[in-house]
């Protein structure tokens, strides 16, 4: 197996080579994400009810997502540090240990799944937008979650990838995964006529395949890790221990209560954090639900989606940035840590600067994109969204990416602070827009600025009291 040692070479480089298949990689998964709205806009012509129906029923889905991605960011971090410190042994015994607990609550929330799926879309006041929609949507669950140990799994190895340095697998992968998953769709759609229930079976199908491939590789080249471990020691020098490499050879367990524990406490505030942030989401998509306007719901969930192509590479980069730093917190090299965040920050800035512009000149074309009918209501909302949010990419991005410092450092009350503040304002200005102050749906829209620009503050303001810095220091 390619991996790579994070803790070595120039730190900007380093990161950029392990962060580039990545964002590929999230382009990608974008993609496979938008494929079904994409293909429900264009090839089921019933008036839209079936890009609305898609598009409701995807917060519920990102609700699923998030937890996958939460285990793989615990697991993650606690691979990724064992792995800076060359404990060799100790690493294959963690990713085993990861393997099993995502099996185990893969099974779990499957359950979950089938029993609140149908609630969660009543909650969500998917009904005023008509019974055709509110069917689908329900048809298009029903089978997505008997897919979600796929989904899970697949999320996991990924991290565990990504944590040992590799993320060219992943993206191999993903590419084909996203390639299958668009003939199947519009083979089950186009020629079966299977309607949304087809998108959601070729979802499964395609997840289901990618999952499995991805966990035998994984097994087959884990055990080519070397077999010799190296234990850090030495003496402190500025406040950072310096590294002295020696060899000694620890039980190769395949599965450890310790390192499960660490991974579940890193894991739990991510899954929280995420989660909420998700379900958040849904009391968002209620409240636009709540117009009664398929098209609302249509181009709100199509610009949704447009939008976070470019969030999605802010936060693979600040992935980046958290398994960098976390191999960097692991191997004693706190400064060279740091040198990184400040390249990760301009780079970004760059990105996001650059995006702005295009979705400023592009939105109303990226949009149409989504409705063979053209509909001009559809454009008009989804544009506007993007007109909004698009300026403030630049204070996103700058959130996201000391997010992804601190959570590598182990500061994950800091780290999900700057989340939670970011998403209550979110939820809780939209409702006070609409509800309070009769903005209409545009209030919606501008909640998630005001959001960003508060989150940030909070951030760079936990970085900047090293409270991070404590945190590794005590993990070292």
């Amino acid at each position: 197996m390619a991996t790579k040692d994070m803790s070595v070479g120039k730190p900007l480089k380093v990161l950029y080579a392990f962060a580039v298949p990545m964002i590929i990689s999230v382009l990608f998964q974008q993609f496979y994400n938008i494929a079904d709205s994409l293909i429900a806009g264009n090839f089921i012509n019933d008036g839209g009810d079936a890009l609305a129906a898609v598009n409701a029923a995807y917060p519920v889905t990102v609700v699923f997502i998030a937890i996958g991605n939460g285990f793989g960011v615990g697991g993650g971090v606690v691979i990724s540090r064992i792995f800076g410190s060359k404990n060799y042994s100790r690493t294959k015994t963690a990713v085993r240990t990861a393997l099993i607990n995502i099996a185990l609550f893969s099974v779990i929330f499957t359950i979950i799944g089938i029993l609140t799926n149908k609630p969660l879309l009543s909650l969500m006041n998917s009904q005023e937008l008509g019974e055709s929609v509110y069917a689908q949507s329900v048809d298009y669950l029903n089978i997505y979650v008997y897919g979600l140990s796929f989904l899970f799994i697949y999320n996991v190895v990924s991290s565990i990838f990504q944590a040992l340095g590799n993320s060219k697998t992943p993206l191999f992968l993903l590419i084909f995964s996203t390639l299958f998953n668009v003939v199947i769709d519009i083979i089950f759609v186009k020629y079966l006529d299977l309607g949304v229930k087809g998108l959601a079976w070729g979802t499964f199908v395609a997840q289901g395949i990618a999952s499995v491939i991805s966990l035998m590789v994984l097994l087959i080249n884990i055990n080519k890790l070397p077999k010799e471990n190296q234990h850090v020691e030495g003496e402190i020098i500025d406040g950072v221990r310096e590294q002295k490499h020696t060899h000694r050879a620890l039980e190769n367990s395949r599965f450890s209560l310790s390192t499960w524990s660490s991974i579940m406490l890193l894991s739990l505030p991510s899954i929280l954090q995420n989660s909420t942030v998700s379900i958040g989401q849904l009391f968002v998509q209620s409240l636009v639900n709540s117009f009664g306007n398929a098209n609302l719901v249509a181009g709100y969930g199509s610009a949704f989606k447009i939008n976070y192509i470019i969030i999605s590479v802010f936060l693979t980069i600040s992935n980046a940035m958290a398994t960098f730093t976390s191999q960097n917190v692991g191997a004693h090299k706190i400064e060279r840590a740091k040198e990184g965040l400040k390249g990760g920050i301009l780079s970004m800035i760059a990105i996001a600067l650059f995006s702005t512009t295009i979705y400023l000149a592009l939105a109303r074309q990226l949009v149409s994109v989504f409705t063979s009918e053209n509909n001009k209501e559809i454009i008009d909302i989804g544009a506007k969204f993007l007109y909004i949010l698009s300026p403030f990419y630049v204070v996103v991005c700058i959130k996201i990416i000391f997010d992804g410092f601190i959570r590598g450092a182990g500061d994950m009350a800091g780290f999900t602070t700057s989340t939670l503040t970011d998403l209550v304002l979110r939820v809780g200005l939209s409702y006070i827009f609409v509800k309070s102050l009769n903005t209409g749906y545009e209030g919606i829209w501008w909640s998630w600025p005001i959001g960003w620009v508060v989150g940030a503050i909070v951030s760079v303001t936990f970085y900047l009291s090293k409270r991070w810095l404590k945190t590794a220091q005590k993990n070292l």
